[in-house]
């Protein structure tokens, strides 16, 4: 994944949990313990190679770190001068390497809760999750850069780390609670299962169109680059002193995404409103589902096309003028690489959710019973509430520090209290007799796409800029 020796650790930890995933997959066809106990020594063993390769990239970001300074002030650190400008820079600074460790957080608690509640199906959604997490770093900047001054400071250590920890458990927490849903027969019937799929893809789809521009240019645009020094460079101009992305439209895309939007939508009210019970889901309403994930697959594989072999992008002269770098320009996997990882994740969870409406008894044989699951869920989720209040105090803290300021709305620091306040509801469901079970599962879930709001649309200016944000040109 990465130039520098670190990459070689993650790597080699992103093939250990490929192949641990195959082991998991493989233990539920078989059903050989011998297989769940490789699948987790192979993803303990990942765990192994991903620590030695952090403890790298900081040994890395340390010896830029020492560079920078002493080429700033002309003077040679030496004893523990060295040591403290040494240190001053983890691992989890910008967003690659950010990925990286949440990708770190999935694996540990997904590992914590292998062991202790042997949920078959979790292991598999985190090693999946972060896989895609690897890919998604893949495509991202690994350069090593002294760290700006607002990131100096010892905050960044416990401040990071119970982040990385609370999305993580509450990720997993978000896993268990589907399974709840699944395992939950008498109380969330097939069809419920499945227009509720349908409807969540539907509302991503339509954050990928970026709501009503789809509908009104039938263009689904991504950002122009252009490849120098075997790095993709994105196309822009500069207005009022900000560097502004040039979007230019994915060919095929746009009537292909309606088609998935609309089909999701479509299909989606009529399991919820025209099937009249479960057993009339039939091979029809099988095939229909099966057929609307074929489309997002479809979808799918066009972008990643699009991204690999559009080159040679020409624009009319009044559309390039002022555009740099100059041409030739062309479409790449980073133009639109955070799309194609929310539209994974839709792909996942529809595939999920169809192989519950495809083999129903035999995936609810091989959840545990529904006490465990909510039992697992509430300490999951238990864990992530209180490491995000410690991400709140910590991030006010800091932000004092290094703004002057507690707090100020920005978009980041709201996108965490949203966070904390969406477990603090989850907690309270479960105390009350309406809503414990089913609610909170339903609560717990929708967790999961709070995190991702909170990450994607705030960290990358996905939704809204802030002093957070990254990545995002």
């Amino acid at each position: 994944m990465a130039s520098l020796h670190s990459g070689y650790f993650f790597n080699a930890c992103a093939f250990a949990y490929a192949l641990a995933l195959f082991m998991h997959i493989a233990f539920l066809v078989k059903d050989r313990p011998w297989l769940r106990r490789a699948a987790v020594t192979t993803t303990a063993l990942g765990l192994i190679a991903q620590s030695l390769g952090l403890v790298m990239r900081w040994m890395e970001a340390g010896a830029v770190e020492v560079a920078a300074f002493e080429r700033a002030t002309a003077l040679k650190l030496s004893g523990l001068n060295y040591l403290l400008v040494f240190i001053q820079h983890p691992p989890w600074s910008n967003l690659y390497e950010i990925l990286v460790y949440m990708a770190y957080g999935v694996v540990v608690v997904s590992l914590v809760s292998e062991v202790k509640w042997k949920i078959r199906f979790a292991s598999i959604m985190a090693l999946l999750l972060t896989l895609l997490i690897f890919g998604l770093a893949s495509l991202s900047d690994d350069t090593i850069k002294p760290l700006v001054p607002a990131l100096k400071s010892w905050w960044i250590m416990i401040h990071v780390i119970s982040a990385s920890i609370a999305y993580a458990a509450g990720t997993v927490a978000a896993f268990i609670c589907l399974f709840y849903l699944f395992k939950a027969e008498s109380k969330v019937p097939l069809k419920s299962l499945a227009s509720g799929a349908l409807f969540l893809s539907g509302i991503l789809y339509v954050l990928l169109g970026r709501g009503t521009t789809l509908w009104t240019t039938l263009e689904y645009k991504v950002k122009l680059v252009r490849t120098m020094a075997d790095q993709d460079v994105v196309v822009g101009s500069v207005v009022n002193e900000q560097f502004v992305p040039y979007f230019v439209a994915s060919p095929g895309i746009g009537p292909l995404l309606m088609l998935a939007t609309l089909f999701c939508f479509g299909l989606g009210l009529w399991f919820r409103f025209g099937l009249k019970n479960e057993q009339a889901l039939g091979s029809a309403g099988l095939g229909l589902y099966w057929l609307c994930v074929t489309v997002s697959l479809a979808l799918c594989a066009l972008i990643v096309a699009n991204g690999l072999f559009t080159d040679n992008i020409t624009l009319p002269s009044e559309l390039s003028s002022g555009l740099m770098p100059p041409p030739p320009w062309r479409l790449s996997l980073r133009s639109n690489v955070w799309d194609l990882g929310v539209l994974a994740i839709a792909l996942c969870s529809m595939v999920a959710v169809g192989l519950v409406l495809t083999f129903p008894r035999s995936v609810r044989e091989r959840l545990p019973s529904l006490s465990v699951l909510d039992g697992a869920a509430h300490n999951c989720i238990l864990v992530a509430f209180t490491l995000m209040a410690v991400v709140l105090t910590t991030g006010a803290l800091w932000a004092h520090y290094a703004w002057g300021r507690y707090w100020a709305w920005d978009p980041k620091e709201t996108g965490a209290l949203i966070i904390w306040l969406t477990y603090a509801l989850y907690l309270h469901s479960r105390m009350t007799k309406n809503l414990a079970g089913v609610g909170s599962a339903v609560i717990g879930v929708c967790g999961f796409f709070v995190i991702l709001a909170g990450f994607l649309g705030v960290n990358l200016g996905f939704f809204a800029n802030g002093l957070h944000s990254y990545g995002s040109t």
